[in-house]
């Protein structure tokens, strides 16, 4: 055979369709690799796959405890921590203001190794870095940030987190702070995972932040009511004490005129046993008077300890009607008391009640100025221990009833504060009690009630 032929003859078989057989291992050969890059993709999708659902787990799980967590501080750290821990970087800071009104936001916490900027370097709520995140509302590369974007300040407090990124806190479309993370322990860059991972966790943290402020505002606001409430109700019960200490005085300088009058008897007793005797015991009861005024007084005027104990009413209003009983025989009025029950045990603070009782009582003697009668009722109703003071005035105008427990509103011009009764509201309230006024066919009639507890 030619050279020629030769050449033809192979070409020929070369245009020849392949074997069956080989034909199909070809094949198959082509579809196992197909296979094995399908299997490649669908593993990476879902190892993929499953770090989204971790970290959407991981961000419901921390999202679920910030909102349960209320103290600033634990909160800030708690968010560090996380973030540290979950996208493996070396430090972190958050920038916050320290009021709502603020113009610029300060360090409000760091965490991490290297150092970190003083508190004397801040960021502009109104920057151009500051804009330019908040209309971007997601994490952004230091690296990518141009040194336009940044004031002087702005890039010292970035240069301490190189190789790492800032991302927004966002609430409700301003911006509420600034969170910085610096390079990754690692030394790779930030994956996709990891910046969507910051970028919710953050939005959750501002919302957690923004409450927690909330609470500490709204606590110290209270604490600051409290406390003001309390120096009020001091004050009051000073007034009140200057109020009654005129016509104490009085009542002790009885005691005393009676005292100087048998020593002067008992020095022309001439030395009889029987008269010394009686006289020395006349002298004694009246000093044993005296001494219970005193007493009472100093139990009133005891420091405004605002502890409340199981106490039992009767003895609480019993012992304040003693406390003014004289006064008011001196101003022509009668005391009737009307116990239904001597044990009403209620938890409370018995110099707090017993300036409700001597308000109420000095209103009542104001009313009957040319004498009558107070009748106090003690009894129970249901679960409640009711205190009554009825009195033969003249009573309240109809149209003024509804004001008589507002601070400062008084119907006897510059000679009340119109605290009184203002305070006597405040100290049921505390006490989870009421305080009420009508009018009846005899006078007027102050009603209060409280809860009974069970006797300790």
């Amino acid at each position: 055979m030619t050279k020629r032929n030769k050449k033809k003859k192979a070409k020929k078989e070369a245009e020849e369709p392949l074997p069956k057989i080989l034909s199909e291992g070809v094949e198959e050969i082509v579809t196992a690799g197909a296979t094995r890059r399908q299997l490649d993709e669908l593993g990476v999708a879902n190892r993929h796959m499953k770090r989204k659902i971790f970290d959407l787990y991981t961000i419901f799980e921390i999202s679920r405890n910030f909102s349960a967590v209320l103290d600033y501080k634990t909160l800030l750290d708690s968010f560090i921590f996380t973030c540290l821990g979950q996208v493996g970087v070396l430090r972190g800071a958050i920038f916050l203001k320290e009021r709502i009104d603020a113009r610029v936001f300060k360090l409000a916490e760091a965490k991490g190794s290297g150092s970190m900027p003083g508190p004397e370097l801040v960021f502009e709520d109104d920057s151009r870095l500051a804009r330019y995140l908040t209309r971007l509302n997601r994490p952004v590369f230091l690296y990518d940030l141009s040194s336009n974007m940044t004031t002087p300040e702005e890039a010292r407090i970035l240069g301490f987190f190189k190789g790492g990124m800032i991302a927004p806190l966002i609430y409700k479309t301003r911006l509420a702070g600034l969170f910085l993370l610096g390079e990754k322990m690692s030394a790779q860059v930030f994956n996709q995972d990891e910046i969507e991972f910051v970028s919710a966790l953050g939005n959750q943290i501002s919302v957690a932040i923004e409450n927690a402020r909330l609470y500490e505002a709204e606590k110290s606001a209270n604490e600051q009511l409290w406390s003001a409430q309390q120096k009020l109700v001091q004050a009051e019960r000073m007034a009140a004490l200057g109020e009654m200490s005129a016509k104490i005085a009085h009542e002790v300088n009885n005691p005393l005129g009676i005292i100087k009058n048998y020593l002067l008897l008992l020095k022309r007793a001439g030395g009889k046993a029987e008269v010394v005797e009686e006289y020395v015991d006349i002298v004694n009861q009246e000093i044993d008077r005296i001494a219970v005024i005193v007493e009472d007084l100093r139990q009133f005027q005891r420091p405004n300890r605002v502890e409340f104990s199981a106490i039992n009413l009767y003895d609480t209003i019993d012992s304040t009607l003693t406390l003014v009983s004289r006064q008011l025989g001196v101003a022509g009025i009668e005391l009737v008391r009307e116990y239904g029950d001597d044990e009403l045990w209620i938890k409370g603070n018995t110099d707090h009640l017993r300036q409700v009782c001597l308000n109420i009582i000095l209103n009542a003697g104001e009313a009957m100025l040319e004498g009558g009668v107070l009748t106090v009722e003690l009894h129970q109703i249901d679960n409640h221990a009711v205190v009554t003071f009825l009195d033969t005035g003249p009573g309240i105008p109809d149209e003024v009833i509804p004001r008589i427990f507002e601070p400062f509103f008084t119907t006897r011009g510059s000679e009340g504060s119109g605290l009184g009764l203002s305070v006597c509201d405040g100290i049921m309230k505390s006490h989870k009690g009421s305080i009420n006024y009508r009018n009846t066919d005899v006078g007027g009639c102050f009603e209060i009630h409280l809860p009974l507890i069970e006797k300790q």
